[in-house]
């Protein structure tokens, strides 16, 4: 019998201690955007988008990272 580690490993969504960063999978932030994940995928080729990492060559971004380039990609209004 061979054993196989899953593609399916869910990652946690919280720290399990206060040191550890907390990261989302590119299906994870597609549906957050509400984009297809493609569009992710051609954001890393062209270089935009939120700051990634590969870990086991999966895709995984940063939470502080998504919330960061949210903060600076919002746009206000001032009246």
């Amino acid at each position: 019998m061979s054993h196989s580690l899953s593609r399916n490993l869910s990652l946690p969504l919280t720290p399990m201690t206060s040191s550890e960063p907390v990261f989302l999978t590119d299906l994870q932030l597609a549906e957050r955007w509400q984009v297809h994940r493609q569009t992710l995928l051609r954001w890393r080729r062209e270089a935009n988008g939120p700051a990634y990492t590969r870990i086991n060559g999966r895709v995984l971004y940063p939470l502080a990272e998504i919330e960061q380039f949210e903060k600076a990609n919002t746009i206000t209004h001032e009246s």
